[in-house]
């Protein structure tokens, strides 16, 4: 005869080796309440394991087999007959007459219960679970259900260890999938160099990884202040804009030492002052992080709240300060673009003003100033009307040589840049959808027709002006509306002062008299003087040459021939309106005098269009 308990010792070593054949919990779960379910046919086995959170202790299903029953998947510690165990670890067995329903809620049974039995699973003495076995045909007595302690025992110390395997499988998951998102962000960092496209996208990727309200992207400024220059998400305490120097706030402060911040507690008092001005729900835990390159400071991101409303921690701290790594490489980068725009910039500024300046030629001048620009500003057409004794003329447009203000493609921005000419004020109208971006109703009437007809969507007109007077007014159009920037609209307040001087000296050299004549003969000695100096120098001598030969030889200078007899100057006289000549006070041959009356039209006809 077999002895008693060597069936069990053989099982329990078959049950240890298919325990350490599986890794996870669920698994070992299962063979432990499959092996119970053996030694207890008609019953069901459940495996729970007990775990904590910010609830506190509650009892969490990983395994049931068996039918009849179907139990919650998580139980308060204290409930019911687990409760039992909870408060005093040890075997108990309940008999189902014993207890009410109440004692048994986590457990959706269909039959009547006969027995309840529950088994403590220790480590050492620690208690980390539960096998709760349910009869419903047979009672379940103590000294069976006490035989399971060696099976408890190795239960336990197999869910502990699979537990700590998945803790630690987790968290090494954990570490990968954080590095794969910190590769992904750096690459999302570097996808784009526009700093206006980069801020966003900092501040959306830092808050997705935070898990967090918002994020505030804060850059510094020529003063050493900081400038709230983005900010992804919602947070009350701030807006777009500000501007902290130290002392001012945690940003101001994190710029002025550069020491990143973790705050966890809402009654901090710096969390106080924060949220003193803000109704409703302020800022409740925060981390601050410089942005450093190369020792020197760039920034400081701000993130606001985790959403799952638990404080940050040290870790939250260490991953901003990674991401801040990341985001500062792809700043610097995008300062250096900017950097060399400006460059750009300002060598256009240079050439376009070298252009306009080395030339008194009016359509030279016009014509610069209408195409150059479009090297660094993006327009679709630039147009210059000018005043000229009080009339207004359209004088030059991008890409034409000869203006036609009749032109169906020229009207309409002629009648625009004429109505602009009213106006000593710069004139900038953006349409976006439906919406006129203006103040007034009569601009926004005017564009309204003018953009639906020209199909431009952005207009942007300032005045040139000097000390002397109005000069005429410089008009750019795009069909995007907001194809100026800030900078844009810089370069234009430099290129229109130069314009106006440029524009200037040209009207009054072209004034200068006999200017017709006197230019030609020095273009003539510009190109003379372009020659080379061997070249100069023949044609010199033999200019010189000639003129000695006629001096020793002259040429005899009458002429025969028949003759015109002219009048030295001639004057065309032309009526204001069209008319029919009804006297003439003068003959051919006659003199007259300034203001004599020569001619009379008839006035039949003004006479009956008046009488009407």
């Amino acid at each position: 005869m077999i002895p008693p308990g060597f069936e069990l010792d053989i099982n329990i070593a078959d049950f240890a080796s298919r325990l350490l054949g599986a890794s996870e919990t669920g698994p070992r779960a299962r063979i432990i309440a499959q092996v119970v379910l053996d030694r207890f046919p008609a019953t069901t086995a459940t495996i729970y394991i007990l775990q904590e959170d910010d609830n506190g202790p509650f009892w969490s299903v990983k395994a049931s087999l068996g039918e009849g029953a179907e139990p919650d998947p998580t139980v308060n510690a204290d409930a019911g007959t687990l409760g039992a165990v909870f408060q005093d670890p040890r075997t108990v067995v309940f008999e189902g007459s014993n207890l009410v329903r109440e004692d048994y809620a986590h457990l959706n049974v269909r039959r009547t219960v006969k027995s309840l039995a529950c088994v403590p699973l220790l480590h050492g003495e620690k208690l980390v679970g539960a096998i709760e076995v349910l009869s419903f045909d047979e009672p379940l007595q103590l000294h069976q259900i006490e035989a399971l302690a060696p099976l408890a025992e190795i239960a336990a110390a197999s869910l502990v260890s699979s537990l700590a395997y998945e803790q630690e499988r987790h968290g090494s998951l954990t570490s990968i999938t954080r590095l794969t998102q910190f590769y992904d962000i750096e690459k999302v960092f570097s996808s784009t160099l526009e700093m206006d496209e980069l801020l966003p996208i900092i501040g959306a990727k830092i808050r997705e990884m935070l898990e967090c309200q918002a994020v505030n992207v804060w850059l510094v400024q020529g003063d050493e202040s900081v400038r709230l220059m983005h900010q992804s998400g919602q947070e009350p305490t701030t807006q777009e804009g500000i501007i902290q120097k130290g002392g001012e706030g945690l940003a101001g402060d994190v710029s002025d030492n550069g020491e990143a911040v973790l705050i966890e507690d809402s009654n901090d008092e710096r969390l106080v002052r924060r949220n003193a001005n803000v109704e409703g729900d302020g800022v409740e835990s925060i981390i601050v992080a410089p942005l450093l390159d190369k020792g020197s400071l760039v920034g400081v991101i701000e993130a606001v709240n985790r959403l799952d409303n638990a404080p940050f921690d040290e870790d939250d701290l260490f991953v901003l300060t990674s991401l801040n790594e990341s985001a500062t490489i792809a700043l610097h980068n995008a300062s250096l673009l900017l950097a060399e725009r400006k460059v750009e910039v300002l060598e256009t500024l240079v050439r376009v003003s070298q252009e306009i300046t080395s030339t008194l030629n009016l359509d030279r001048v016009l014509q610069t100033i209408v195409n150059s620009p479009q090297a660094v500003i993006p327009y679709e057409r630039g147009a210059i009307a000018l005043d000229q004794n009080g009339k207004y003329k359209l004088a030059a447009v991008t890409g034409l040589t000869q203006v036609d203000a009749d032109a169906p493609d020229i009207a309409p921005l002629n009648g625009i840049l004429r109505w602009v000419m009213l106006s000593e004020e710069i004139v900038h109208v953006r349409q976006h959808g439906d919406e006129i971006d203006a103040a007034r109703p009569e601009t926004r009437a005017k564009f309204q027709a003018y953009f639906e007809s020209s199909g431009m969507r952005g207009f942007y007109a300032v005045p040139l002006s000097d000390d002397t007077g109005r000069v005429g007014v410089l008009g750019l159009e795009s069909p995007d509306p907001d194809f100026l920037s800030a900078a844009h609209l810089e370069i234009l307040q430099v290129l229109a002062g130069q314009a106006t001087v440029a524009l200037r000296n040209a009207q009054m050299y072209k004034e200068v008299p006999f200017i017709s004549v006197l230019e030609p003969v020095l273009s003539r000695k510009r190109k003379f003087m372009a020659l080379e100096k061997r070249r100069r120098t023949l044609l010199l001598t033999a200019a010189v040459a000639v003129v000695v030969f006629l001096a020793a030889f002259p040429w005899p200078l009458r002429l025969e021939g028949d003759a015109v007899v002219a009048p030295v100057h001639s004057a065309q006289l032309q009526p204001e309106i069209e008319g029919v000549i009804n006297k003439v006070y003068v003959r051919e041959g006659d003199r007259v005098a300034r203001g004599q009356v020569l001619a009379e039209l008839a006035d039949w006809e003004a006479r009956a269009k008046l009488a009407q």
